[in-house]
């Protein structure tokens, strides 16, 4: 039975769903030695940061830029694309106009894609598209039998907000005018799960076409941290991230604007009107209150959206092997193909 009901009348609908178990015991174990030798990194380069936040602001911009290299390196594929069933395809050429930013473009190996997902990568506003992500992307193209094109955007520090919301919609347009006749649906994870749905509000504002479908994985949507999930998280010490730390990254991305400004906190911006929202999230990551307000804001407004919510995954797990990743994309996947048949 499929958890996707067919999306005919505006409405919210909450799932609570069960990960599939671990392959074996020996598996868990290794991913949570990978995951802490990774987190123990990450930490490091966090602490850095905020030294040099408080000591160093033009030595904080440097360390960032050469963190995205660590990052990347750190962040290895679970499957290749092969294995995911994907491939990476050439961009439009000849007489088509070339896109407005770099991109990398994503197809199923078999059968006959219909449409286009948008795929906005996370990344905390500041990394650029991993080789994880990347692999995640190649899976939804699989599963969801579509084209991904996934836009790089500006990047914060050196680019604040909107700087990455004005890219991607520049992306959207130009999809849109360059296939036409072509659906899409957009994608966003984490951080940029913020960027998109910020993009959709202002294109909607302006009265503007706007994808068929939005698909948010735990989403991070409130700069101004004011979920009980985050508080709780991080004093409880079962983060992978403590807030300060969070409230660092918020203010690099944020910097002269309002952490409550809808721009960079969507969360806080109008819901009406929006296209059909899909939302997993999980109720061990420190964000899943944004998720739960989120769905709230969309049923006062007279939204339609589904929350599906796992109980001790990671944040955006989809990036992961474990069987609750394949079980959110292929959801997710069903989703992506309705909005595409519209």
């Amino acid at each position: 039975m499929s958890l996707n009901p067919a999306i005919d009348q505006p409405q919210v609908r909450r799932f609570e769903v069960e990960s599939p178990p671990e392959p074996s015991l020996l598996a868990s174990a290794r991913r949570r030695v990978l995951k802490g030798i990774e987190q123990a990194l990450t930490d490091w380069t966090i602490r850095r940061a905020l030294h040099l936040d408080a000591t160093d602001p033009e030595g904080l911009i440097r360390h960032i830029i050469r963190s995205r290299g660590t990052y990347a390196a750190l962040s290895r594929p679970n499957l290749s694309l092969a294995q995911a069933d994907a491939m990476r395809i050439s961009g439009p050429h000849g007489t088509l106009p070339a896109p407005p930013t770099p991109a990398e473009w994503f197809a199923p190996l078999r059968g006959e894609p219909r449409g286009f997902v948008l795929y906005v990568h996370g990344g905390s506003f500041m990394a650029e598209r991993s080789p994880r992500i990347t692999s995640l992307i190649g899976r939804f193209a699989a599963a969801a039998n579509a084209r991904v094109y996934s836009p790089s955007y500006r990047l914060a520090p050196e680019h604040p907000c909107p700087a990455a919301i004005e890219d991607i919609e520049a992306a959207f347009a130009w999809l849109s005018r360059t296939w036409p006749d072509e659906p899409v649906v957009g994608v966003g994870e984490s951080a940029g799960a913020a960027i998109l749905l910020a993009a959709a509000q202002r294109m909607k504002a302006r009265g503007e076409a706007m994808p068929r479908g939005l698909m948010l994985l735990s989403p991070w949507i409130d700069l101004s941290l004011q979920g009980r999930s985050m508080a709780l998280a991080s004093l409880s010490g079962v983060a992978t991230r403590e807030m300060h730390s969070m409230a660092l990254i918020a203010r690099l991305y944020l910097r002269d604007l309002s952490a409550t400004d809808p721009v960079a906190s969507p969360l806080f911006g109008d819901m009406a009107g929006l296209p059909p929202m899909l939302i997993h999230a999980s109720r061990s990551d420190m964000l899943y209150d944004d998720a739960v307000r989120l769905a709230d804001k969309v049923r006062d407004a007279n939204g339609d959206l589904t929350l599906r919510l796992w109980t001790e995954e990671n944040h955006v797990w989809e990036r992961t092997s474990v069987p609750a990743a394949r079980q959110s994309i292929q959801l997710g996947a069903e989703f992506i193909r309705e909005r595409l048949a519209r």
